[in-house]
């Protein structure tokens, strides 16, 4: 897209079939296992980024990050979490992948209300 630069891109543990970009206008996710599925959704239309740690996360040493739009939907779902929301599964430094997106909302945000 014109004018979008990669702030930052992730591709999760390799038994997990999918890679998440986030350029500084939207979060893009590319998931699947022998075909593929590309989803976005805009920077300014998501409410909360969310991580979660189940107990074989935990022991795994990884994290999930869910991201919630506007209207309080889970966006479609990349990885192993198909049918629960856009959970990216077997996140390292989630905190810091949590941080940086929402740093760059706030940025979007920003830039908006002084238009």
């Amino acid at each position: 897209m014109d004018g979008e630069e990669v702030i930052f891109s992730l591709r999760p543990y390799r038994f997990v079939r999918y890679a998440v970009t986030v350029p500084n206008k939207r979060v893009i996710w590319c998931h699947g296992f022998i075909g593929y599925q590309v989803r976005s959704v805009p920077l300014e239309r998501i409410a909360d980024v969310v991580i979660s740690r189940t107990l074989p996360e935990i022991l795994a040493g990884m994290s999930s990050i869910g991201i919630r739009d506007m209207t309080g939907q889970a966006q479609p779902t990349a990885g192993l979490g198909a049918g629960l929301g856009a959970k990216w599964i077997g996140v390292k430094d989630a905190p810091e992948i949590q941080k940086r997106i929402l740093e760059q909302i706030n940025h979007v945000n920003e830039n908006t209300k002084r238009l």
